[in-house]
Order: structure tokens, then sequence, then C-alpha cells
């Protein structure tokens, strides 16, 4: 649990599309879902705005991004209690000729930043996936 005044992520990983199974291989160019636990702390949780999740992937293969997904929304603040979620961000078809194109075999990653908003504060919290293959 983050601290009282503190938001972050908790676990980032890649699934298939419409499941919450972890993949460990992607068909090339496939569409996927990359999914966050995230949790806020039950004093920042009191007077929340908004949150940005901004999810990356890499290609550690040929060292380029070839995603950059976001998703944002209002939040509803919470007295007196911590906030749990799971956000999905999808990964659309089209990614394998960004950045230079991927191939089969090629190594990918998802990096991603969650950035939640009360009032003037904002809170930073940052993840990486585990590593899944092109096949």
């Amino acid at each position: 649990m983050p601290s009282p005044w503190d938001a972050s992520i908790k676990l980032l990983y890649a699934v298939d599309q419409g499941t919450f199974f972890t993949l460990d291989d992607l068909a090339l160019d496939a569409q996927f879902e990359v999914v966050a636990n995230v949790e806020i702390g039950e004093n920042l949780n009191e007077v929340v705005d908004s949150f940005v999740l901004r999810v990356g992937i890499r290609n550690l293969t040929t060292s380029e991004t070839v995603s950059i997904q976001e998703l944002a929304a209002a939040l509803a603040p919470q007295n007196n209690t911590p906030r749990r979620e799971e956000r999905k961000v999808p990964i659309p078809a089209g990614w394998a000729a960004a950045g230079g194109g991927s191939s089969v075999g090629d190594v990918l990653q998802a990096v991603a930043s969650y950035k939640v908003v009360a009032g003037v504060n904002t809170d930073f919290s940052t993840a990486e996936s585990d590593t899944f293959v092109v096949s």
C-alpha cells in the first residue's frame, strides 16, 4: 500500500485482448492490452481530481518505442478509504510498423507512468512489465 499521500502502480503487465492472462508471446502486429494495478493512499484519495495513465511499448531488440497510449479520467474523492483499481489500456494493431518496424523474435516490454492530480498537487509513479516476444 502506498503512503496515505501517494499513488502508485503496483503491477504492470501485458495481456491478450479481452483477458487478464499475462502474455508471453504476441502475434506480430496483433492488438493487446496492458493492465495496471494502481493504488491511491487514503489521504490523497480524499482530494483527488483526475488521473493519467500513460503506457509505452518499447521494442528492446531495436531500442525503439512502438506505441504510446494514454488513459485519462476524472476521479471522485472518497472519504477515509484507499483506492485500488485495475486499469486496462488498449494497444491497437499497427504497432509493428512504428519506430522502424518490429519483427518476429523481437522482445517487447510495457512501461508506464501514473499521474494523479489533486488540486494543485500531483503525484507520479512508474512501472515496467515483464518482457514478451513477438511470434
